[in-house]
């Protein structure tokens, strides 16, 4: 666990923590940082969107009888493409024969409630997990990787170098919410004790949403990343990121800045 430690001992009770998780997702992350005494301050600096076309997803969910790996790495994938599915008329049931993927707790969970459960869950919740998992797996294999719009090519790029035949249509999108640049501006301005990002795109939008003089003042904020890919963005956009749980969940997130703020800093 990344933290930076001086030696004075602090409370949690009464800290100010950004939350930027979109506005649906938000709710997990914030009761669990008022759970242990901070302030979460929630300005979603993303929001979930469908993709420009449906024309590729539902072309996939058609040939669902010829996937034999269906990968999901986020609850946003698993909520657009199950949407899609029943929209598209088809039952859950129709992922019966397929190996269901899931990147983590969180995104099982959320198949879990759709009726479905997860066949495979990496140790490491991101996509270098999963291509940990499958490369040994999957020669010959047809695999379905619904995704964001902005998702990296990891798991395509190393999935058909492992052999497999990899779909990867665009299940969702993301943008900023609109008018959250004037709540964001206040948040700043009433006082923040530490910055959380859960996704690189939270940080970008952040960014984007501000002018100079408040981005500055942003940069001044403590980060808690939730991961090395979020950190590596935050880092590279000018942000001082002292907090990065060792697995990419809220729940190793929250204990982090627990101890950052309750430990010997």
């Amino acid at each position: 666990m990344l933290t930076k430690r001086t030696s004075e001992k602090t409370s949690p009770a009464g800290k100010k923590v950004l939350v930027t998780r979109a506005g649906d997702q938000a709710t997990a992350l914030t009761v669990a940082l008022a759970e242990i005494g901070v302030d979460p301050v929630v300005v979603p600096t993303i929001e979930i969107i469908p993709p420009a076309s449906f024309v590729e997803l539902d072309q996939a969910i058609a040939d669902l009888d010829q996937v034999d790996y269906l990968i999901l790495t986020s609850v946003n994938a698993v909520n657009a493409f199950f949407d899609r599915l029943v929209a598209q008329g088809r039952n859950p049931q129709a992922l019966s024969a397929i190996q269901t993927v899931a990147v983590g707790p969180k995104s099982a969970e959320a198949l879990f409630e759709r009726g479905v459960t997860a066949d495979l869950i990496p140790q490491d919740y991101r996509a270098e997990g999963v291509v940990a998992l499958l490369k040994d797996r999957v020669s010959g294999k047809r695999l379905l990787y619904p995704k964001a719009a902005l998702a990296r090519d990891l798991i395509p790029t190393e999935l058909t170098a492992a052999g497999a035949k990899v779909i990867a249509p665009v299940a969702y999108a993301s943008a900023p919410p609109v008018d959250v640049a004037k709540k964001l501006q206040q948040a700043l301005t009433d006082g923040l004790d530490l910055l959380t990002f859960t996704a690189s795109s939270t940080v970008q939008n952040f960014v984007d949403l501000l002018d100079d003089q408040d981005l500055g003042l942003a940069k001044r904020i403590p980060v808690a990343s939730i991961g090395p890919l979020t950190s590596a963005t935050a880092r590279e956009l000018g942000f001082n990121v002292i907090i990065e749980p060792d697995n990419s969940t809220l729940e190793a997130l929250v204990t982090a800045i627990r101890t950052y703020f309750s430990g010997t800093r």
